[in-house]
């Protein structure tokens, strides 16, 4: 991994944002602003569905989490033994989410 390592999230075809993974395990989740501003957007999640109260406010503040990835994207990793030979077949930590859901480093997108 690089010291910038960096993912394009898609949903419908559209750029919802980047999730980017920062050394020592920090990793960013950054909202596309033609997303944040595109009033016919694909729900990415019901916090940041238009109707939600602080939606905009979500949206403009990068997700910051470490090694984990917050809990939108984590929940589409598998979990327990499945996670443990994901892990072990990519040859990363069990928690380096960004790695676990980025096995293929030179795509630099995922399509949701």
């Amino acid at each position: 991994m690089n010291a910038l390592d960096f993912l394009e999230i898609r949903l419908h075809e559209q750029t919802v944002g980047y999730l980017v993974s920062l050394s020592q395990g920090q990793n960013r989740l950054y909202f596309s602003p033609d997303y944040i501003h595109d009033k016919n957007r694909a729900t990415f999640s019901l916090t940041t569905h238009k109707n939600f109260a602080n939606h905009q406010k979500l949206l403009s503040t990068p997700w910051v989490r470490w090694q984990r990835l917050h809990p939108v994207l984590s929940n589409l990793l598998p979990e327990g033994a499945l996670r443990q030979l994901l892990a072990q077949s990519l040859k990363v930590h069990i928690d380096n989410e960004f790695l676990l859901l980025d096995p293929f480093p030179n795509q630099q997108h995922i399509m949701l």
